[in-house]
């Protein structure tokens, strides 16, 4: 039987076959599934859904018309919407592998680390390609993220092992998963506690463990999508914001602490949890901002600086 995916990485593979698929080809099952990184059942899966999608009016004629003949499929039409294979160059993998490390794929997780090796060495497209198709990369917040966002989807329970930062425990609870938030570089999960019997969010890469219930839930009416994570347990990074600079959003930056210096800047110290989402932010001042300590921040930023610059050459 095929796996559950989350919507948004099933529609990402579907998209990813249409370029392979051209008129008058045939193409076997397991090329296809090799090239997207999952069985061939699930690839005849998605083959089979794709045969049900296209074009206003949708009339029959305005559908992907495939045929399934066996270990290969033939295209009578070329299917609409994309018209050319992924290609990528370095820099839009650089790009890719930042906003995969926002989406919460840990960096030693294989896609981040393969995405890596291929932005620092000369590599063939079709590797590059097939990186970044594979993305459903196992292991790591990765997998914690995907299997998060398939039981919200299908409403089911889950059985997680939490740690919790401000009592320094672990604890096994029961919870219903509405939605995952991202906030200050980091995901939550949105959920209803039944061992506290309340609304609860959790840290992705503080849960420990999943286990699937097998039980639902019913669907919310309405999922409160305002995370203000905790900003006690946080590091806390020291900034000069130079006189007239835009100053951080106390909305956008929870727990920032500002305090006006006698030339005009303004000294500020914001919680973080990454220090490459501070780094980013602090580089988008273009030196309007300079990061006083902790030295974590200051190499992340230099980092960050320096590989932009390496793009623009």
């Amino acid at each position: 039987m095929a796996r559950q995916l989350d919507s948004a990485t099933r529609a990402r593979r579907l998209l990813a076959l249409l370029p392979m698929l051209r008129k008058g080809d045939r193409v076997s099952i397991a090329e296809l599934a090799r090239a997207v990184g999952c069985t061939e059942e699930e690839v005849t899966s998605d083959l089979t859904t794709l045969t049900m999608c296209g074009i206003p009016p949708f009339t029959p004629l305005d559908l992907v018309d495939l045929d399934i003949d066996g270990d290969s499929v033939i295209a009578y039409m070329d299917p609409p919407g994309l018209n050319r294979p992924l290609r990528l160059t370095m820099a839009e993998a650089r790009a890719l592998g930042a906003a995969l490390e926002v989406a919460g794929y840990a960096p030693a997780s294989p896609l981040r680390t393969k995405l890596s090796e291929i932005c620092s060495a000369s590599v063939s497209q079709e590797e590059l390609e097939r990186t970044v198709r594979t993305g459903t990369a196992p292991g790591g917040l990765a997998e914690v993220y995907s299997r998060l966002a398939a039981a919200a989807d299908d409403h089911e329970k889950l059985r997680i092992v939490y740690y919790t930062g401000s009592t320094d425990r672990v604890a096994e609870r029961i919870v219903h998963p509405w939605a995952l938030v991202q906030r200050l570089g980091a995901w939550y999960l949105v959920a209803m506690c039944e061992s506290t019997g309340g609304e609860r969010v959790f840290r992705i890469d503080r849960i420990r463990a999943i286990e699937h219930t097998g039980e639902t839930f019913p669907a919310p009416t309405e999922v409160p999508m305002n995370v203000t994570p905790d900003t006690a347990e946080m590091r806390v990074a020291e900034i000069r914001f130079a006189a007239g600079a835009r100053l951080p959003d106390a909305r956008a930056w929870p727990g920032v602490e500002l305090e006006s210096q006698p030339d005009g800047s303004t000294l500020a110290r914001m919680p973080y949890q990454t220090t490459s989402w501070m780094a980013r932010r602090v580089v988008a001042y273009l030196g309007d901002a300079v990061v006083l300590g902790p030295d974590e921040v200051r190499d992340a930023v230099r980092r960050h600086a320096e590989g932009l610059l390496q793009q623009a050459r």
